[in-house]
């Protein structure tokens, strides 16, 4: 018995190395940057431009403070350059996915990807709200209003732009406690060339970025750190949750089905339905439900391809174990999980892009078989093909479950007879 327990422990401690040192390579692989903007600087610096040297045109201090990075020095200069360059020809309100060259060490830039958006505070940044004459809150316009430029920086993930829709609900979180942050009015540079040259006394520059970077709150700076494993995390999470199990929970994703989440934690089963968003194929098979399902006549009693909804309920045991009430799957979910859980999970955007391409590749068959069927109207030859098709693509049960939301009168009497013919030979096509 005490055996037993000793294994357990290390198996505890075990998992919770692990996630010791995912965590300190999330820390020294990605970074954040905090910075009050203010563009009407912007405007200046253009006005100027003739009359400031090139080196000076590249400094981002013109129109952007740093107000809070855990980048080094010579890290944080390279992006301010590059977001300046960038803002100066901004003029949508979507966010910015770019790649930057970073010096993490001195002599030696490495590229990372960035996003970056434009975030303006809900009050003004002089604390006190605008009142219209009709004693009403006035509506305050962008220019009026705190703006911060935040960005998230990772060494390890090819490219951020697929996590978009999470970094947008991030953001939101994040406009709350930027709200009325008393960050004060950038500093200009200084004109005495005497004072800038003496290492005695450091720039203004710098005085108003330590004031700013003490005055910003805590909360703030644990949010931004946060970031990996609020936006990106649970990729690598839920993938582990599910181990030899996820050829399941991806049958279940591209199949449409509801689930029920039993034992979970909040953050658990928020993972797996983020996680599940990413797999299901929901939009497409809401554009392909047609309004008249009753349309759809087929002469096959078998379960196997009714249209009736998937409700699956996924468990988390004692020990994080978890188990599926009802285990579909096929080749093709096996195929996919088995690539699946080879990956390098520290790469988020890698696993994600995967993810897109399983289902571009299943979309690709669905097309394929409903081109079999429509030709296989006027050709047996046609007819045959469908039926290996079916039979060799591996998910053969999930694309006639989609053709079916769709088919004319006569791709689905072609598919009754496929279907008769399936359960008649006693053939299966997982």
């Amino acid at each position: 018995m005490a055996d037993s327990t000793s294994d357990s422990g290390s198996v505890h401690s075990l998992q919770a190395e692990n996630q010791a040192l995912e965590k300190k390579s999330d820390s020294s692989n990605r970074f954040y940057a905090l910075y009050s903007y203010y563009p009407h600087r912007v405007v200046v610096a253009e006005e100027e431009s003739k009359a400031i040297p090139n080196e000076d045109q590249t400094d981002g201090s013109l129109s952007l403070n740093i107000a809070a990075t855990n980048l080094n020095a010579n890290a944080e200069t390279d992006l301010r350059k590059s977001l300046f360059h960038k803002l100066l020809k901004y003029t949508s309100g979507d966010a910015l996915f770019f790649s930057v060259g970073l010096q993490l060490a001195p002599g030696t830039a490495a590229s990372a990807s960035c996003f970056c958006s434009l975030v303006a505070a809900a009050s003004d940044s002089l604390g006190f709200d605008h009142v219209a004459a009709d004693d009403s809150t006035d509506v305050l316009s962008l220019k009026d209003r705190q703006q911060f430029v935040v960005c998230f920086i990772s060494f390890q993930d090819g490219s951020l732009d697929i996590f978009k829709s999470e970094f947008d609900s991030y953001i939101q979180d994040l406009v709350p406690l930027l709200d009325k942050e008393p960050l004060p009015l950038p500093h200009p540079p200084p004109s005495n060339p005497d004072i800038s040259n003496n290492s005695s006394s450091p720039a203004p520059c710098s005085l108003a970025s330590q004031e700013k970077l003490s005055q910003l709150s805590t909360r703030i700076h644990r949010y931004l750190e946060q970031w990996p494993e609020l936006v990106l995390g649970y990729v690598t999470r839920t993938v582990q949750y599910f181990g030899n199990y996820l050829q399941h929970f991806l049958h279940a994703a591209l199949s449409n089905a509801s689930l029920h989440i039993c034992g979970a934690t909040p953050e658990e089963e928020e993972d797996v339905k983020r996680f599940f968003g990413c797999c299901s194929l929901s939009k497409l098979f809401e554009k392909l439900q047609p309004d008249n399902v009753s349309v759809i006549d087929s002469n096959d009693n078998n379960d196997l391809w009714q249209l009736q909804p998937l409700v699956i309920t996924i468990t988390f045991q004692e020990g994080r174990v978890v188990s599926f009430d009802k285990s579909y799957s096929c080749q093709f979910c096996v195929n996919a999980a088995e690539k699946l859980m080879k990956m390098d999970l520290t790469n988020a955007s890698r696993v994600r892009d995967f993810l897109e391409q399983v289902k571009l590749t299943f979309v690709q068959s669905l097309n394929k078989l409903k081109r079999f069927l429509n030709q296989a109207e006027l050709d047996y030859y046609a007819l045959y093909r469908s039926l290996s098709f079916l039979k060799k693509c591996g998910c053969g049960d999930l694309l006639l479950r989609y053709v079916k939301l769709d088919g004319g009168p006569e791709a689905l009497n072609v598919l009754s007879v496929l279907e008769t013919f399936i359960v008649d030979m006693k053939q299966t096509l997982l």
